[in-house]
């Protein structure tokens, strides 16, 4: 039999380091099959977290409410206190840590800002009815303490931090789907041969006040943490390498970073990933990068 622990406490420091592999099973959490070491979830206050495995598990849990559905099922009720929760699993030697990010509700939002810091308006009716594009009911407060939070082994709270001026607290929200993607993305350009450990960011979350002031589009996805503008960085200078090793680096190696991720559209395993891709030459202001977004339909530029 499967044993489970499962604990729960609050986070007030930087937890969780990188912790590499995948394990050998996968976790079902909300309908996101996940396979790593090391996740996180976004959940408002109080919200159910349903949890399942191949298998019959056992469960125990510190302070939540938690109900048993069957050997393989469980419920558990996120805490009504926004603030970083941890819920550590081990099956024998096997051991996963999964965040729980609780929401600070939009509700507590005063005019533009939240608590201080201002998030501006998110549009009033979704692109073309699509849900996708629902305001978000909460954001995740960010604080000195959780800023370099790991949400998975090779992507940190700190990459997709909107990048408005400000100091804390700030606030975010990261589609699980999104952290997926980036991992299987990354997998991918390992097994090229690249040697990195994360990829270069140029972006990820923005708030609708600072999309708005970069002459963003009002629906960009980032704006909804299902969007991220990446470059691989092997040597960590800050920029796009010389991907096709011809001596420079230009928009041919974005190219080559646009053409990997382009060749896995057909890929049963990237099915659920599907979204948009963009290309984007280096400028003044930044690196040549590649946008990629998880929206559900296939979009290119």
């Amino acid at each position: 039999m499967w044993k489970f622990l499962i604990v729960f406490c609050l986070i007030t420091s930087m937890i969780m380091g990188n912790t590499g592999d995948k394990l050998s099973f996968e976790v079902s959490i909300n309908g996101e099959e996940v396979p790593y070491r090391l996740f996180s979830f976004f959940v408002m206050p109080g919200e159910t977290l349903n949890l399942s495995a191949n298998g019959s598990f056992d469960l125990g849990a510190s302070g939540m409410a938690v109900s048993r559905k069957s050997d393989s099922k469980y419920t558990v009720k996120a805490p009504e206190k926004p603030g970083a929760y941890k819920v550590t699993l081990a099956k024998d030697a096997e051991r996963m840590v999964l965040n729980i990010l609780v929401l600070t509700p939009m509700s507590n939002k005063k005019g533009e800002y939240l608590n201080g810091y201002r998030i501006g308006n998110y549009p009033v009716t979704p692109l073309n009815d699509d849900p996708i594009y629902d305001r978000p009911k909460g954001l995740f407060e960010i604080t000195a303490e959780t800023q370099n939070l790991q949400l998975t082994p090779n992507f940190n709270m700190s990459q997709f931090i909107c990048k408005q001026a400000g100091g804390f607290p700030k606030y975010i929200i990261v589609k699980e789907r999104l952290l997926l993607k980036l991992e299987y993305l990354l997998e991918i350009a390992k097994s090229k041969g690249m040697e990195i450990d994360t990829f270069g960011f140029i972006s990820g979350y923005r708030t609708p006040f600072y999309n708005k002031s970069i002459g963003n589009v009002p629906y960009s996805r980032h704006v909804w943490g299902g969007a991220a503008d990446i470059f691989i960085d092997q040597d960590k200078d800050g920029r796009m390498d010389d991907l096709n090793k011809d001596g420079k680096v230009d928009e041919k190696d974005v190219r080559v970073f646009y053409n990997l991720v382009e060749d896995e559209f057909e890929k049963q395993d990237y099915k659920k990933f599907v979204g948009g891709l963009g290309f984007y030459k280096e400028n003044g202001r930044h690196s040549g990068f590649i946008h990629v977004d998880v929206r559900g339909k296939r979009a290119r530029w």
